[in-house]
């Protein structure tokens, strides 16, 4: 039989103390229940390992020669409640993560500023990623999760939604388009389209659209990055068609997002993580975060 931790606690107090009270008072346990600790203890291991007399326990040669062991378990089990502690109450940590471009510029900063503040102590780590990069980086841990829209899920990958959005035409508040009560594809896709590359899932949920509206449009400018292209509508280039959540977060004072119409078009911002894994407490703090400044989406 192996010997439980109280035992062992038992043991090295009264070893230290030399009496069965003051080990007593430490545990905070009757001297009797001290006494039957340290006779489970002996019968455990088939060794005395003290010598009894009217006043004091010595401990025994065995007794001595196991004491440093004994000391050195307690500490580590010390150690280790004490880790648990600080991770759950999350005054440590690791926040490992990955975001596309566009999240981990317009939401991602204002967020990691409050959690910051909130949990100085966790190294926090951020991975401004590629979309087709965010599932292989999950998987292999390096990251504990990725935020992201992702056109498809592979094996072992979990989605949770963190935010749903509709896709809008984002124009100079100074313009024809901004005037409008209603924005429909039809009414934005009239001036220059400035858009993300092909490879982007937003791109592709727009050809979609187009596709299914029966309309065909070239791109005046296609980019890789979604503030080069609130820049160029800036610029007055045209009118890009972004998903209307990141603009609120970007410096871009002069332009607004309107929703586009006829039909509506929705993308999900997921949280990537791998299937059966549990986040530590620094993701969960940090997406209980996002969830209280950003909001759930409206069916979650």
């Amino acid at each position: 039989m192996t010997p439980t931790i109280k035992q062992l606690r038992a043991f090295a107090l009264v070893c230290r103390f030399g009496v069965l009270t003051r080990a007593a008072d430490e545990m905070f346990i009757t001297q009797p229940a001290v006494s039957v600790l340290i006779r489970q203890m002996e019968e455990a291991l088939g060794l005395r390992l003290f010598d009894r007399t009217s006043r004091s326990m010595r401990p025994t040669a065995a007794a001595h020669e196991i004491l440093p062991t004994v000391e050195r378990m307690l500490r580590d089990l010390e150690s280790i409640q004490s880790s648990v502690k600080e991770l759950a109450g999350r005054e440590r940590g690791q926040l490992r993560f990955a975001a596309t471009p566009s999240i981990a510029a317009a939401i991602v900063p204002k967020l990691l500023a409050e959690y910051r503040a909130l949990y100085p102590n966790i190294e926090v780590s951020l991975d401004d990623a590629a979309p087709d990069r965010l599932t292989a980086s999950t998987l292999t841990g390096d990251v504990e999760f990725g935020i992201g829209t992702i056109s498809d899920r592979p094996e072992g990958i979990t989605l949770q939604c963190l935010a749903r959005d509709n896709l809008c035409a984002i124009c100079r508040k100074d313009s024809a388009l901004a005037k409008k009560r209603r924005v429909s594809w039809k009414d934005a896709l009239q001036y220059p389209w400035i858009g993300i590359k092909s490879t982007s899932g937003i791109r592709k949920l727009i050809d979609e659209t187009l596709f299914t509206l029966g309309t065909r449009k070239a791109v005046e400018y296609e980019v890789s990055y979604m503030t080069t292209g609130l820049s160029m509508v800036q610029a007055g280039l045209g009118v890009a068609i972004f998903p209307g959540i990141l603009l609120g977060s970007f410096p871009h004072r002069d332009l607004v997002a309107r929703r586009l119409e006829a039909p509506l078009v929705t993308r999900d911002v997921n949280l990537i993580r791998r299937a059966e894994h549990s986040l530590s407490p620094a993701a969960e703090s940090f997406i209980e975060l996002w969830y209280k400044r950003i909001g759930k989406p409206a069916d979650l």
